[in-house]
């Protein structure tokens, strides 16, 4: 009768407990984006089962539409319908990488977990390794988001000032006086 008891106790408690998933820093874990909402933040099943937001570190793509946008946001761009061009081609860019596949995330202890939003803050990595927030940079669907702290942040200085001399994608919204 006792076995019973404790046996019927435990099935009880573990049904009522809920799995709190506690995230590390260094630490890559794997999750499946299910919804990509633009070029920088995208909706994931976390490994407790819960689908998070998340916002990848270090980047900010540009707004979707041209009222969104900021004039100088973006290092003297003033044309807010190339922005936002840009901004929707971000999008479909992470909806082809990434949307419906599984990916790794990892956290950065000068980002913390979460921003201001409640957003998981990230760097994504492919399957393959490749740095997803390094490649929208490079090719020019985002900037380097340097108002918070984050270990890449020269990396990625280094990958816009390249893309930017190139005039690669939102970089070429540019006014020619500053190319």
């Amino acid at each position: 009768m006792k076995l019973k008891i404790t046996l019927i106790l435990l099935i009880c408690v573990s049904g009522c407990l809920t799995f709190e998933w506690q995230p590390e820093y260094e630490v890559k874990y794997k999750v499946y984006v299910v919804n990509v909402i633009d070029g920088d933040t995208f909706d994931a099943i976390f490994p407790d089962g819960n689908v998070e937001r998340v916002r990848l570190l270090g980047v900010d793509a540009p707004e979707k539409s041209a009222e969104n946008n900021k004039p100088n946001e973006y290092d003297g761009i003033t044309d807010l319908d190339c922005l936002a061009y840009w901004g929707i081609k971000a999008k479909k860019f992470a909806e082809k990488w990434i949307e419906g596949k599984d990916v790794y995330i990892e956290f950065d202890t000068a980002a913390g977990f979460k921003g201001y939003y409640g957003r998981w803050l990230c760097y994504v990595y492919l399957e393959n390794g490749t740095d997803f927030n390094a490649e929208l940079i490079k090719k020019g669907y985002a900037r380097v988001y340097v108002e918070g702290e984050f270990s890449k942040e020269n990396y990625y200085l280094t990958l816009q000032q390249e893309a930017m001399e190139s005039s690669v994608g939102l970089w070429s919204c540019m006014p020619t006086i500053f190319q």
